[in-house]
């Protein structure tokens, strides 16, 4: 019997992901990380040209542009905001080595 001829089996397609932002609670923490950088920065009297400045003398490679998307967007990591934290000279936490 030939193979070429064989009907291949239907297989069911996974479901779509749903989008981060439409989970409120998401949504509201995301919001929440983008007022308290916006406001550490507002503190600080720097824009996101003057963030990216600092956040590359501590090793963070990111343009201006790059702050401000990752800003507007709010869905930034952790590490991100810690690493803004860090440049801004905040301690937000002391934490054992």
């Amino acid at each position: 019997m030939n193979t070429a001829t064989k009907p291949k089996p239907q297989t069911a397609r996974p479901p779509m992901p749903e989008p981060r932002k439409a989970v409120p609670i998401n949504a509201e923490f995301e919001e929440k990380a983008k007022a308290l950088l916006r406001y550490a920065m507002s503190q600080r009297g720097i824009g996101p040209d003057e963030m990216a400045e600092k956040l590359n003398k501590i090793g963070v490679d990111i343009s201006a542009g790059g702050v401000a998307n990752k800003i507007s967007r709010g869905g930034f990591s952790a590490m991100f905001l810690l690493q803004c934290m860090e440049a801004l000279e905040i301690n937000v936490a002391t934490l054992p080595r």
